[in-house]
């Protein structure tokens, strides 16, 4: 298998701010990573890591591969980012029930699944409202948790479907201890347009010993094969 490589520009962590530039070409990306829940406590935990392997189906990666997605690593941070198509996100979401006006909805949007780990000594803030979407035209609002919520009582889906879809959504908000990552799909409306994300990392135990910030650009939400 041919594995793309992008080129990246790291610097050391710094007080006013790192930044780590990530510049790749767009392509089509398929199949899905492994991911891991923010519970902690054991059993919880073990079982996480369960619906982790069948949820993604793909092993995660680990320090001596190359990621075959747009990423950037140095020693305080791992991340990368995968945008999964239309139909990918729906056979997940039909596989485990959803009905056809959950599905319909999901579609209309752009999944954009993301890892993050926590190579350095300090802690790492994981915090959404610090991501930026921007455009040519402008920011691109992410469609955070409440607003799935109004979606999902305007069509009523029932509760167990609630949580499902919420447990495969990065966490607004979330503490990265040494050595621990963290995954889940970010979700924003679907474009045409390309996009640069802008992601900004608090690190140390009460944010205050300097930011870590990552750049992805020249990102494009996934498209489903034409029709044979």
């Amino acid at each position: 298998m041919e594995i793309a490589h992008y080129p990246v520009r790291l610097a050391s962590r710094a007080v006013d701010a790192v930044k780590v530039i990530a510049t790749p070409p767009w392509c089509d990306l398929n199949g899905l990573d492994g991911m891991r829940f923010p519970d902690r406590t054991p059993m919880l935990h073990r079982l996480s890591l369960l619906l982790a392997g069948l949820f993604w189906a793909v092993p995660t990666l680990v320090r001596a591969e190359t990621s075959p997605t747009p990423s950037v690593e140095n020693d305080g941070l791992y991340m990368f980012v995968r945008l999964n198509t239309p139909d990918q996100m729906a056979a997940f979401y039909e596989a485990r029930g959803f009905p056809d006006n959950a599905i319909e909805r999901l579609r209309r949007t752009c999944f954009v699944m993301a890892r993050i780990e926590n190579r350095g000594d300090e802690v790492i803030w994981l915090e959404l409202k610090n991501w930026h979407f921007l455009t040519r035209q402008g920011e691109v609002r992410r469609l955070d948790r409440n607003s799935w919520e109004r979606v999902w009582e305007e069509i009523g889906l029932p509760q167990a479907s609630r949580s499902t879809f919420g447990w495969t959504q990065l966490p607004g908000e979330r503490d990265l201890q040494p050595g621990e990552p963290v995954g889940g799909n970010v979700i924003l409306p679907a474009t045409d347009e390309a996009f640069t994300l802008q992601a900004d990392f608090l690190t140390g135990k009460n944010k205050r010993a300097g930011m870590i910030s990552v750049r992805f650009e020249n990102l494009r939400c996934a498209k489903d094969e034409p029709a044979p």
